[in-house]
């Protein structure tokens, strides 16, 4: 920028500062607001003039207007002589003429003035010789206060660490939502309440920062806050360069409290001089500067888009106001001279706010107590149905017990139902991987998504983001064809990854698509075959062959990337899954895609089950993987060589499993048709569980094994019944992955 230009940019922010000045009133934060984002760009102009004395002052009158930001200060003189002098130098830039006189004392009474505020100023300041010369009358050094910046660790007393703990957390939470909205704003960039969510943890982070005084985090926060300040006010439209810068802030930000952090679990406050927030505060505010100046649309120019107003009667109106009533408002002068209605200018007034939705309170609770909220009604559930098991002759008992179960129900979903959240975070942290993901591989991609409000208990939502991270980033790595291979095959130039969530049954299903090249059923058998995973003429279903690549070190990849390609990720994916009771399901075509489908419980603590008797044991089957029960005619019973027992239904022949003999010693020779099948289903998979008994269905609180029995194949946990004793709970792919070994 010419130096022309810089000083045109600078007159008329002085022009506007001199203005705030004048019409500040102390306690006025929203003229506060404007000053301090006024001073950030006077100071980044600055830093383009042919100065070196008006930067300093500007810096000064910024971190003097940051502080009375914080009440520290409400004295505006200070200012006012510092805009004296900074007018000054201006008239000598202009001239071309280097400012010579004494501007120390306008600077000291700034930098003394945040100085004496703060209690550590009491010790008497010690003076130092500028940088003119030994001689020159020295300027007071900031006495030493407890700066985390710079130094030793220092100890945090106990009533700070408490609150600081509390902050950490908040500030976690609230970068978190930063983020999410911040993606979800780039498919709406005009979506003003997506702008507001995002504004206020910033300006919540930036408050709470000063108060403890955390400087890097809140000066960061604040000149983060600016900008989305500017955009809500409909000053410009969220980029990706933007997006880009805030997301940069947001990593920042994170180290930042991760630091803090660090330091609570040490009882310190550490050092952070090794992260640097200036460059970004400068780029921050340079960007700021860039896009505000000159776009704000004015109340006048909004009355002429309506059609109010006419562009001869809102230049009339403007030329008498800059000539006869200077410190009237545009709006006014229309309504005195009756070319709008008082109605109408209010109306335009109101297109420049936000609306704001109706947000019901809320409160944290620490995840424990809600645990063990909901264990307790687990609990109570127990206790209901074996108090309903004791009372089963008396009319008068029975209906009271009926009430009081319909009260534990009630209860317990609601109990449940606190620790539901919506899978719209997870998701939302996708966005911004598969948008780093597409920049460095340099492939195109689009995420879409489906299903998003989708809620799901909090611990599994945990257990997804892993899983689902590995498989997006095999998608976009292998899946997602380079740009090149997808012109020569008509595929559209961005590749696609669709990402949805629904409930089926009890489950939550997560499914995970692309339209890259597929899997190669062929490559990935043969390497099966080379690591001797399956045997050279197995009859393998295309499932089985696609299940190879959840093998620990399993990789087809040719080339190894950052991203992928070490034969790490897919068996992540698989135990991660399956230590929640879900499972995997891999499908896909060569040449369009491949879609990969998560199935979890929608809550790890309650299940649906149905209840059978196998001799003299009891076992809970999950109602989601039951297809029917049925008595086997003789004549559908089969023995088939090489492939065990046989029942035919519906014209199929469907293998059985006899829990007996998975699960003890003792023979079972019970003929089929004397005995009850149950069919279940794994992975598109049937099998008949044979059993003597059907005892009911009910819901069965899922309590764990214990270490000593964690991971025993075929169980995914236990339930104590209504008559006190425990029940397994089966898992289904267990018991064919059993049955097949047997």
């Amino acid at each position: 920028m010419d130096n022309n230009a810089v000083l045109n940019d600078i007159s008329t922010l002085l022009e506007r500062f001199s203005k705030l000045i004048g019409a500040f009133c102390p306690g006025d934060t929203p003229d506060l607001g404007s000053m301090i984002m006024l001073l950030e760009e006077l100071s980044v102009a600055a830093k383009q003039c042919r100065s070196e004395t008006f930067p300093k002052v500007a810096a000064s009158c910024l971190k003097y207007a940051e502080n009375m930001s914080l009440e520290t200060m409400s004295d505006t003189k200070p200012l006012e002589d510092a805009l004296l002098l900074l007018e000054a130098i201006f008239r000598h830039m202009k001239k071309g003429i280097e400012f010579t006189f004494e501007t120390r004392d306008v600077m000291d009474i700034l930098d003394s003035a945040i100085l004496t505020r703060r209690p550590e100023a009491e010790p008497p300041a010690k003076v130092v010789p500028p940088s003119g010369g030994d001689d020159a009358p020295g300027r007071p050094e900031p006495p030493a206060v407890t700066d985390t910046s710079q130094g030793a660790p220092t100890p945090i007393s106990e009533d700070d660490l408490e609150i600081l703990v509390d902050f950490v957390s908040e500030a976690e939470d609230n970068l978190d939502a930063i983020e999410v909205h911040l993606i979800e704003l780039e498919q709406d960039p005009t979506d003003t309440e997506i702008i507001n969510n995002i504004f206020r943890p910033v300006h919540t982070i930036k408050g709470v920062a000063g108060f403890l005084s955390l400087e890097k985090i809140n000066k960061l926060a604040h000149t983060t806050e600016n900008l989305l300040d500017s955009a809500r006010s409909g000053e410009f439209i969220i980029d990706d360069v933007v997006t880009d810068a805030i997301l940069e802030s947001v990593d920042m930000l994170k180290k930042l409290v991760a630091r803090v952090k660090e330091g609570i679990s040490q009882g310190l406050k550490l050092p952070d001089n090794d992260l640097n927030v200036e460059n970004l505060r400068d780029k921050l505010a340079a960007l700021h500067l860039r896009l505000t100046k000159g776009t704000k649309a004015p109340i006048g120019e909004i009355l002429v888009e309506k059609g109010v107003i006419n562009r001869e009667s809102l230049e009339e109106t403007l030329e008498i106001q800059k000539e006869d009533q200077p410190d009237k408002k545009i709006g006014e002068l229309l309504v005195e001279r009756k070319k709008a209605e008082p109605a109408q200018v209010a109306q335009a007034l109101m297109d420049q706010k936000t609306e704001k939705k109706r947000v019901a309170a809320q409160v944290k609770v620490n995840t424990e107590k809600l645990d063990d909220l909901v264990d307790y009604a687990g609990e109570l559930v127990i206790a209901q149905s074996m108090l309903r098991q004791k009372v089963a002759g008396d009319p008068s008992l029975i209906q009271s017990v009926t009430h009081l179960g319909q009260i534990v129900s009630n209860m317990q979903h609601i109990a449940m139902s606190m620790r539901m959240i919506s899978i719209k975070a997870t998701f939302m942290k996708m966005i911004r991987l598969v948008r780093d993901l597409s920049r460095k591989s340099g492939k195109p991609v689009n995420l879409t998504m489906a299903g998003e409000e989708t809620e799901i208990d909090r611990n599994v939502v945990d257990a997804l983001y892993e899983p689902m991270v590995h498989m997006i980033r095999n998608s976009v790595d292998h899946g997602i064809e380079p740009l090149a291979d997808r012109r020569e095959t008509g595929k559209p130039d961005q590749g696609t990854v669709h990402l949805s969530a629904y409930h089926k049954g009890g489950n939550i299903i997560i499914e995970i698509q692309d339209d890259g090249k597929g899997l190669d059923r062929d490559r990935i058998l043969e390497k099966g075959i080379q690591s001797g995973l399956v045997n050279e003429g197995d009859q393998l279903t295309d499932g089985q062959i696609y299940d190879l690549i959840l093998q620990p070190g399993f990789s087809t990849a040719r080339k190894i990337t950052d991203v992928s390609g070490r034969g790490v990720g897919m068996d992540v994916v698989k135990s991660g899954i399956e230590r929640f009771r879900g499972h995997l399901k891999i499908e896909s075509q060569k040449g369009e895609g491949t879609k990969f489908t998560i199935s979890l419980p929608l809550t790890l603590a309650i299940i649906d089950g149905m209840l059978v008797r196998v001799g003299n044991e009891k076992y809970v089957i999950p109602t989601t993987a039951i297809q029917r029960a049925f008595k086997p005619e003789k004549d559908n019973c089969f023995t088939v060589e090489g492939k065990g027992e046989m029942i035919k239904e519906r014209n199929r022949l469907i293998p059985i499993v006899r829990l007996k003999r998975l699960y003890s010693d003792e023979p079972d020779g019970t003929p089929i048709w004397e005995c009850l099948a149950v069919v279940v289903e794994s992975k598109d998979e049937q099998k008949a569980l044979l059993i003597d008994e059907l005892l009911g269905k009910d819901e069965y609180v899922i309590k764990s094994l214990g270490g000593n029995l964690e991971g025993i194949p075929g169980f995914s946990g236990g339930a104590i019944l209504a008559d006190g004793r425990v029940g397994l709970i089966l898992d289904i792919h267990g018991i064919f992955q059993l049955a097949e070994t047997d």
